[in-house]
């Protein structure tokens, strides 16, 4: 009986030493295990680091890169804009400049016209000023307008109707109807005939004159 205690107490010592070398084991390849899984975190965490701090490098380089364009692009656009201004005064300048010479050219075109078209009206002007002053000195010519085909039409006005019936009888003779080749009386009328005083009466003629010989 003793002898059975005794292997009894042995096996219950083997197992527990075996239970501890167990125990002991185990534990020693978890750690292992830990430890490598650490390792393994520590160099992914590592290039994960790594990763951000390029991206950020990145990131940087390019926004800088986009406000450095930005910036050029800003200066180019500022340089056309100053560019369109200074072209749009010149072209309203050269616009203004050829307005006024378009303008000197209308003039000149107009008075070109206007000699190439004249009658030489002076001199008949002249004549027939000069033939109602030798009529009457109250006959005044009020109008005058005559063509390149010397065919004219005059306003004389009078201050008394005794005055025009002198005039008309100048109209009929010689010394007056040797400037024509032709005249008829147009109109007769009667201005300011609203009031009592001041009255004038005045007679419009057409006419062609006879060609001067100058």
């Amino acid at each position: 009986m003793p002898n059975n205690c005794h292997i009894l107490s042995r096996q219950l010592e083997l197992i527990c030493v075996n239970a501890s070398t167990h125990i002991m084991r185990t534990k020693k390849i978890n750690l292992l295990t830990d430890r490598g899984d650490y390792h393994r975190y520590e160099k992914i965490f590592y290039w994960i680091r790594i990763a951000t701090i390029a991206l950020a490098v990145i990131t940087v380089l390019v926004v800088s890169v986009f406000f450095i364009m930005l910036s050029v692009q800003n200066s180019r656009i500022e340089s056309l804009l100053q560019q369109k201004k200074q072209l749009l005064l010149s072209l309203q300048d050269k616009n203004d400049v050829e307005a006024k010479i378009g303008f000197i050219q209308n003039k000149y075109n107009s008075l070109k016209d206007f000699m190439k078209d004249d009658a030489h009206s002076l001199p008949y002007y002249n004549l027939l000023q000069s033939a109602l002053s030798s009529s009457t000195e109250s006959a005044a010519l009020k109008s005058f307008q005559i063509s390149k085909t010397r065919d004219v039409t005059f306003v004389v006005s009078f201050l008394s109707i005794e005055q025009l019936l002198s005039f008309f009888k100048f109209v009929e003779s010689e010394d007056f109807l040797k400037y024509f080749e032709k005249i008829s009386l147009k109109s007769f009328s009667i201005a300011g005939a609203s009031q009592s005083t001041n009255l004038k009466y005045e007679l419009s003629f057409n006419a062609r004159f006879l060609e001067i010989n100058e």
